[in-house]
């Protein structure tokens, strides 16, 4: 019995130690684990890192090209709405010349009617005692008068015209007796 007891307790203490030993093992594996499980978290951050960086630099590049090409279309706008304001500059400057050019047929007009009886009457007047001369020369200045009231007439009437339809009324009625 004391040789069983002796035996078992051999046997124990040969199991203490090898659990002992097992133990030193799991605690250099465990230890082992542990350094391996930092290590993978190291070269995992770098690798996030490394990623994150990429990621960030892709994306910077992407907003860089993006805003050259809003700076690019911009610029175009720019110069689109440059262009336009030019023709728009030549666009108020044609209708300034419109507006000023019904104004300036009927003072021409008027200038060359006033012109015209000043030097008709003069020529008309010039017949040294011819009175058949006198007569011929004050028809032709009749004629060109009222050629020139005729013209003066469709001035003013093309300019009220402008003026009616400028004002948005549409067609001019005037004169009324040619209803």
């Amino acid at each position: 019995m004391i040789a069983e007891a002796q035996k078992n307790h051999a046997a124990t203490a040969s199991a203490i130690d090898g659990l002992k030993a097992q133990a030193e093992a799991n605690q250099k594996l465990v230890s082992q684990v542990g350094g391996a499980v930092q290590r993978i978290e190291k070269r995992t951050e770098e690798r996030v890192e490394k990623a994150v960086e990429e990621v960030a630099g892709e994306a910077s590049a992407t907003m860089t090209a993006n805003l050259d090409a809003s700076n690019e279309r911009a610029e175009r706008i720019i110069a689109a709405t440059a262009k336009l304001e030019a023709r728009q500059l030549w666009s108020a400057a044609a209708a300034m010349c419109l507006a000023l050019l019904p104004g300036a047929v009927v003072i021409a007009g008027l200038w060359m009617g006033i012109a015209g009886l000043i030097t008709g009457a003069q020529w008309a007047l010039d017949v040294d005692g011819s009175v058949w001369l006198g007569i011929g020369r004050w028809l032709v200045v009749a004629v060109g008068l009222a050629g020139a009231g005729y013209g003066l007439f469709a001035s003013v009437r093309w300019v009220a015209g402008l003026v009616e339809n400028w004002k948005g009324r549409g067609m001019p009625k005037w004169p009324r007796w040619r209803r």
